[in-house]
Parts: structure tokens; C-alpha cells; sequence
């Protein structure tokens, strides 16, 4: 899924609304995947979501086997911030903390089809896995990688 990557911005154009309103809709990224944007994102009121045919940005969230979760960039397609409930200072502090390139011990506490969560001293960061992904419990060094301001999430790598 080349181009995909978790934290990539995207350009896609809204192909599908199932049902206004109940589970979100579908995204055409240029014929090669199909991208999902969950309800939970959008406006509460499903006449205020892109109408299909409409073509915006969009930030990858996760990615799921024949499927790209987006979050849109255009805030009139959200609900609200997705800051994952953390304040512009505490996100601060965090990237201050843990520089891309830092080292950090983590605990794994969930494990999902093709990610895992993991937990560490102030955040957190949801990590994908195409093989056998390491049970909850387990603790493990990881890099950071990046960290992508618009949803305020720290991408990590199991460390060496």
C-alpha cells in the first residue's frame, strides 16, 4: 500500500454514502483503494458531509486489508477537532519530551486485525503489523517517527 502510510495526506473523491447519517462513507483514491471515513468524524448532520463526487484532502488514519480509514482535512467535513482529547500545550510538551528519534518503553494494551495500541509515560500510538502482532501485556522499546500535528498523534517503530 505504497503512498498510504499512516500520517500520509491524501487526495480522494467521495464515491459512496450508503446511509446518510449512520455509517460514514467512501473515498476513491485515484482507483488504486478504496478509503473510509467513519460517521463519527463527519458533521452530525449528514447534508453537511462532502456530497459524492466531491474531491478533497484527507489525512490517513489506519489502514485495514482493501480499505485507507481518513480523517478529512477540510474542517467543514468534521465534527469537530480530532485532537484525540489532548490541548495544544500538552501536545507541546509531548513533542518536547519525545523528539522524533527518541527512544521510549511502551506497553502493549490492544491488540486489534492488523494493529496494536500502545501505551506510554504521557501518549500513546497505534502501530500496524501484517504478521502476528505481540500480545497486550507485552513491554518493548520504540522509536518515534514522526508526529503529525493535524490529529496530534505520535508515530513510533518497534525500536532496535
Amino acid at each position: 500500500m505504497t503512498g498510504f502510510e499512516v500520517g500520509a495526506v491524501v487526495t480522494g473523491t467521495v464515491s459512496a454514502i450508503p446511509r446518510p447519517g449512520a455509517i460514514g462513507l467512501f473515498v476513491d483514491l485515484d482507483g488504486e483503494r478504496q478509503g473510509f471515513v467513519d460517521v463519527l468524524i463527519l458533521p452530525r448532520r449528514p447534508e453537511s458531509w462532502p456530497a459524492v463526487g466531491t474531491k478533497t484532502t484527507f489525512e490517513v488514519l489506519a489502514r485495514r486489508p482493501g480499505q485507507v480509514r481518513l480523517w478529512p482535512l477540510a474542517p467543514e467535513f468534521r465534527s469537530g477537532p480530532l485532537d484525540n482529547g489532548v490541548s495544544e500545550a500538552q501536545w507541546r510538551a509531548r513533542k518536547a519530551r519525545y523528539p522524533e528519534g527518541a527512544i521510549l518503553a511502551a506497553e502493549v494494551s490492544d491488540v486489534y486485525a492488523g494493529s496494536y495500541l500502545v501505551r506510554y509515560e504521557g501518549g500513546w500510538s497505534v502501530l500496524e503489523d501484517d504478521g502476528e502482532p505481540p500480545e497486550a501485556g507485552t513491554r518493548a522499546v520504540y522509536q518515534v517517527v514522526r508526529h503529525l500535528d493535524t490529529t496530534r498523534r505520535t508515530l513510533l517503530r518497534p525500536g532496535t
